[in-house]
């Protein structure tokens, strides 16, 4: 598989031998920068700042399991904000649940009136991921075609996530989610959804891909935003 086909076919082993390309410090600066394992700030309460292991708690096997999504821990918001930044070009915008500015009843200020934004990769990469995200919808080789809207060009990724039960363990269920944006070329929405402990067997695409579907073609209708015009991306899922 290429790197295309790794993201396609949400191979965990492509995916471990890609980040073995990377040190530990490489890898936690990456993930770090992308907003996993740090609160977000969006004034809520109670929000968990989910766990990413120091480099130096990194050790060979929880970097590779690191590197698929298992030895780590995240919240919803921070997905949709890591999504987001590959949708505007790499650049990371701070999240927010309000537009303008609210005082919390801590008195710190929040809202998209002091959003921050952080370079996390280049513009140049951040559209060779989008290339590869397109991938993923696709009919032929990706493991989401029901994420597909029509009309429009996706781009996205499906997770599957063990969940912890009361005793600290994993207990059986997962978390399945499909997070992505539209349109894939010129995005304006990036919509990220999560089913837990879902009654049906499946996987992010099939079970939380329909649910995207739905809420994009929604999003994208009720504000207007005309297809792009363009072709999706073909890029190569094998050499």
């Amino acid at each position: 598989m290429t790197m295309a086909g790794v993201i396609a076919q949400s191979s965990n082993i492509g995916t471990v031998l890609a980040a073995d390309q990377l040190d530990k410090r490489t890898l936690h600066r990456y993930l770090s920068g992308f907003g996993l394992g740090l609160p977000t700030d969006v004034g809520v309460r109670g929000e968990a700042r989910g766990l990413l292991p120091s480099p130096e708690q990194m050790t060979a096997q929880n970097k590779d399991r690191i590197a698929f999504g298992q030895s780590l821990s995240v919240n919803a918001v921070q997905m949709t904000a890591a999504v987001n930044t590959i949708a505007n070009g790499g650049v990371r915008v701070s999240p927010s649940l309000v537009a303008g500015s609210a005082t919390t009843d801590e008195g710190v200020e929040v809202g998209s009136d002091h959003a921050t934004r952080t370079r996390v990769v280049s513009e140049k990469a951040a559209h060779e991921t989008m290339l590869m995200m397109e991938r993923v919808v696709d009919d032929e080789v990706g493991v989401a075609p029901r994420a597909q809207v029509p009309g429009y060009r996706v781009a996205g990724k499906t997770g599957t996530a063990q969940r912890v039960g009361e005793n600290g363990g994993y207990d059986g269920s997962f978390s399945l989610s499909f997070g992505g944006f539209a349109p894939a070329d010129d995005p304006r929405f990036t919509v990220y959804v999560v089913i837990h402990a879902p009654a049906v067997d499946g996987g992010g695409g099939s079970v939380g891909g329909p649910a995207f579907s739905k809420i994009m073609a929604r999003a994208l209708s009720h504000y207007g935003v005309p297809p792009t015009g363009s072709k999706p991306s073909r890029t190569p899922v094998e050499w």
